[in-house]
This record gives C-alpha cells, structure tokens and sequence, in this order.
C-alpha cells in the first residue's frame, strides 16, 4: 500500500514542477502586452495583434518594475548589442533604443505617456550627436536643430503651437 502512495506523490510533484505561472500584464489601450513566466523568468511582450516587438534576440531581462510589477525598462541582447524599451505605468512606452558601454547610442525615440512621440535624436557615446528633434504634445514641432557630441551646433528652428517657425537660434 505504501508504494502507490509513493508513486502518486512523486506523479503530484512531477506535474507540479511543470506548471508554469503565468502573469499578464497590458497596456490600458491594449496596444502592448507583457506575460512573464515566474518559474523560468522569462518574459515575451507583445503587440495588440500579438506580434512580439522584438524579436531575433540572444537574451532578455527586465531591469526595473512598476509597482503592479508590470515591466518598466526591459534590455534586449543581439550578438553584444544591447536594446532598451523602457514604459511609463500601466505598459505605455516611454523611450526606445540602443545601449552601448552603459551609454545611449545611436537613434532613440522619447514619448509623451499618451504614446505620441516626444523627441527623437542621435547618440554617440551617451551624449546627443545629429538632428534633434522636439515635438509638442500635440504632435507638432516644438524644435529642431543639431547636436555635435552634445554642444548645440548650426541653426536651431522653435515653432509654435500650430507648427509655424517662430524663431530660429545660431548656435557655434
């Protein structure tokens, strides 16, 4: 009698250390979603159709949390490149782009937590280098001009609420 008693705990805990415990996480417009699999960590975050936002990856691991625990800067790895989507509470991205040596590089997007884009620029080394730019809330221009390793270069363009050039800086 003791031997099947055995057997059906060791079949109990075999089906228990398979289950996985999934959480899901989404964003209140339903254009991202995040399922995190507690027993192996790991996390796939999605599209509204399903589609994952990054895909082709050697790893991935999520940096910093909210406190619903929804994943608020995740790092992807591709072949030494390391790739950060980074959202504001309830999984509305915040900013996006690459990480090289502890420092932004290359393009970066920036976004107002309503998901329009915020800024758009170039890094080289973490500081910004090329066109800048700056939109307002609404969509439209806020400014434009050009960075130089992080010194403001050229001629800088503001503009006003209905996008119409108000002034325009020099910069050396």
């Amino acid at each position: 009698m003791r031997k099947p008693l055995i057997i059906m705990a060791a079949v109990l805990l075999a089906t228990t250390a398979c289950t996985s415990k999934k959480t899901e996480y989404a964003s209140e417009n339903g254009s991202i979603k995040a399922v995190h699999d507690e027993r192996s960590g790991q996390w796939i975050i999605t599209d509204s159709t399903g589609n994952e936002l990054v895909t082709d990856y050697d790893s991935m691991r999520v940096t910093e949390v909210g406190e619903d625990g929804h994943p608020m800067t995740v790092c992807y790895y591709k072949k030494g490149h390391e790739i950060w989507l980074q959202y504001y509470t309830g999984m509305i991205p915040r900013s996006k782009g690459e990480i090289v040596n502890g420092q932004r590089e290359g393009a970066w997007v920036f976004y107002y937590p309503d998901g329009t884009v915020q800024a758009e620029a170039t890094f080289v080394g973490g500081r910004e280098n090329g066109v800048y730019r700056v939109y307002r809330d609404n969509g439209v221009p806020f400014y434009i001009g050009n960075y130089t390793l992080g010194a403001r270069t050229g001629t800088w363009e503001v503009y006003d609420e209905e996008g119409n050039l108000v002034e325009m800086k020099k910069y050396d």
